[in-house]
């Protein structure tokens, strides 16, 4: 059984961003007070969710990196630090998916987390195509220099595979892999329309473009975490930061990428 958790946090509206230029404003969201004695449902937890994140995930779908793929303004040499940071990305998540396979003993969550693995074995192999197209060989890749901001997703999945609950992950996956895979959609088309690749070369981005839903069983494993007493506002950090952490990315792959 896990611990309900008693200290819920202050609600906040809007403060500065570290990732942004100065002037501007972030949408901090309003943090779920469900605790012991709330009714919510996994469904109205997620439909909060993406209310709440709305702005933040239209930010990510638009972002000025796929605007500037789409005018060429990242050059060849440049667009290395994609497949150069997601090598590393991949590796590190590999384990932290390990460890939530060993850390959850629930079936369902361990299948579901052994699909991520799965997921994650097939990408190792599918970012290969993507980074010889660029000139880059696996042990350019394994020296690739990362860059803090572009690793910083990856270190959260495995600060989460060791501390989260098994309703939080997933509804970083729920939340996070739809905007991922929108984007990877729209820079498969950028490469293959501008920069003269192909399907086969983009399988990376084109596997992820086109993942199945797998709301459904997200839904169950949230209902079980809050059943069992996860707190809602923890279920809404996890994807908030999950979101946080993916425009952090892509705002690294603009300032890696810029001709």
């Amino acid at each position: 059984m896990i611990a309900t958790e008693t200290v819920k946090p202050t609600s906040f509206s809007y403060e500065p961003s570290l990732m942004d230029e100065p002037g501007d404003m972030v949408h901090i969201p309003h943090f779920l007070l469900g605790g012991k004695g709330d009714r919510l449902t996994s469904h109205e937890v997620v439909e909060k969710i993406r209310v709440e994140l709305r702005h933040l995930d239209d930010e990510i779908r638009d972002h000025l990196y796929f605007r500037m793929l789409r005018q060429k303004k990242v050059d060849l040499p440049t667009l290395r630090a994609f497949p150069g940071h997601q090598y590393h990305i991949i590796q590190s998540d590999l384990r932290s998916f390990a460890m939530m396979i060993h850390r959850f003993s629930e079936p369902s969550v361990q299948s579901f987390f052994g699909q991520v693995y799965q997921g994650g074995v097939e990408a190792r192999t599918n970012i290969l195509p993507l980074a010889q197209k660029l000139g880059m060989s696996e042990e350019e890749l394994e020296h690739y220099p990362i860059t803090p901001e572009g690793f910083a997703y990856a270190t959260y999945m495995g600060w989460l595979s060791m501390y989260g609950s098994a309703a939080e992950i997933v509804a970083g996956f729920l939340v996070n892999f739809s905007a991922w895979g929108y984007n990877c959609g729209q820079m498969s088309q950028s490469l293959q329309s501008h920069y003269g690749f192909t399907s086969e070369d983009t399988v990376y981005l084109d596997t992820f473009a086109t993942l199945p839903s797998f709301e459904p069983v997200a839904l169950e494993i949230i209902q079980d975490g809050l059943d069992e007493g996860v707190a809602p506002w923890r279920i809404q950090r996890a994807a908030y930061l999950f979101q946080g952490y993916e425009k952090m990315y892509w705002d690294t792959m603009v300032k890696l990428g810029t001709v």
